[in-house]
């Protein structure tokens, strides 16, 4: 059996975007696995709302970012439709502090390459009507460059990019296991079968599953899932298949984001208490029961702050999971101590453009990496307790709103 060079397990936006990267630098000896069909996206990419936010207090958030929506935008030019509308970002200010800190914000993103200006509520509210309610805004940051992505098109222009590069993707390919021979990592067991996939480098790009797999090597990944809530309106009269045609608009204080989905609007917070989950190998989905009890206040007031949700009828409900790390970073690179083993791991849809960006170059060893690997390394966290990483990444939670 021929050994895959390089072998990325996940087919989601990260893993897409690996392989897209491998291609653009003329590797095609790549094969990408994935348990589902060409056609879904049942992990966090298909629930991800797409929000794309350059600005952060982090610098190698920001890093990444910008270079996500370089990609994105790249790949827009091709793509049949576009899959990430440069629309900008409306940050909220509904109190003088929050004002006082989007005048501070524009000198950091200045100081970042990010262009940002403070405007009135009038302004902000006429940007984005449906979304700002003036009466209960001081101000807004506005981000020209920030917009959104579609997840879904924009993973399928990944694939489509990496395939015209000689990636090969194999669908309905469950990966059941790590295949490990003195301590090395030499592939995967993959499909009903498990059969052996032989590989030099296997990356697991798995997203809440990344634990699962890295502990058969004895690793322990650095990553706390989360469940977050996102809720749609119904499809309202007066509004087309036009996906996205205002801002994304952001409340920092209230921990609250929202944006348009052609017929509907969409809304999430992270106004509640982080609520954990521990994925099992079982477990088949991103997307669990929604559970009232934990998130059902903190959507009633996110409901009652944006003018579009006040009198709109309900719609989808969604509890979505994704992963946090202790410093808010994604995990990127090779595992400490396990040849073979690599990682792209809690990214965002935010930063997954960077992220295949940084770990295709570390792999191919061309120097050209947007970020030092230490900062994104993922043994960084290797002298902490399993509690500390745990209480750590939950307390960033709500802090990972501003963050991102």
């Amino acid at each position: 059996m021929a050994t895959e060079e390089i072998l990325v397990v996940g087919a989601g936006v990260v893993g897409a975007s690996v392989a897209h990267h491998l291609a653009g630098l003329g590797h095609d000896r790549v094969t990408v696995l994935d348990a589902r069909d060409r056609a879904t996206l049942p992990g966090s990419t298909g629930l991800a709302p797409g929000f794309v936010g350059q600005l952060s207090a982090t610098g190698e958030l920001a890093v990444l970012a910008k270079d996500s929506v370089a990609t994105y935008l790249e790949l827009s030019r091709t793509a049949p439709a576009p899959v990430f509308r440069q629309v900008g970002c409306l940050e909220i200010a509904t109190g003088p502090d929050r004002l006082e800190q989007s005048h501070r914000d524009v000198e950091h993103g200045r100081a970042l390459g990010i262009e940002a200006r403070v405007i009135g509520a009038a302004e902000a509210a006429a940007l984005a009507p449906e979304l700002v309610d003036a009466e209960k805004a001081l101000g807004a940051l506005h981000i020209p460059a920030d917009g959104a992505a579609d997840p879904a098109a924009l993973t399928h222009a990944l694939v489509d990019a990496a395939e015209r590069g000689g990636v090969r993707f194999r669908w309905n390919t469950a990966v059941r296991g790590l295949e490990i021979e003195r301590g090395a990592v030499i592939g995967v067991r993959a499909g009903e079968d498990a059969r052996l996939i032989p590989a030099d480098r296997v990356v697991l790009a798995t997203g809440i599953w990344g634990p699962v797999l890295a502990a058969q090597a004895g690793v322990r990944l650095p990553m706390v899932d989360v469940q977050h809530p996102y809720v749609f309106t119904a499809e309202l009269p007066g509004l087309d298949d036009t996906p996205l045609d205002t801002p994304i608009v952001r409340y920092p204080d209230q921990a609250v984001y929202t944006r348009r989905h052609g017929r509907r609007y969409g809304l999430g917070s992270y106004a509640h208490t982080a609520l954990p989950l521990i994925p099992g190998p079982e477990l088949a989905s991103a997307e669990l029961p929604f559970p009232e009890a934990e998130f059902g206040a903190a959507i009633e007031e996110a409901l009652a702050l944006v003018p579009a949700f006040r009198q709109a009828p309900r719609g989808r409900r969604l509890n979505g999971a994704f992963a946090l790390t202790p410093d808010e970073l994604p995990l990127v690179g090779p595992a400490a101590g396990v040849p073979g083993l690599w990682f792209a791991e809690a990214s965002w849809v935010t930063h997954a453009g960077g992220v295949g960006r940084q770990i295709a170059n570390m792999l191919l060893g061309t120097g050209d990496v947007l970020l030092d690997p230490d900062r994104l390394s993922p043994g960084r966290f290797d002298s902490w307790s399993d509690e500390k990483i745990h209480e750590t990444a939950l307390g960033h939670y709500r802090g990972i709103y501003d963050a991102h």
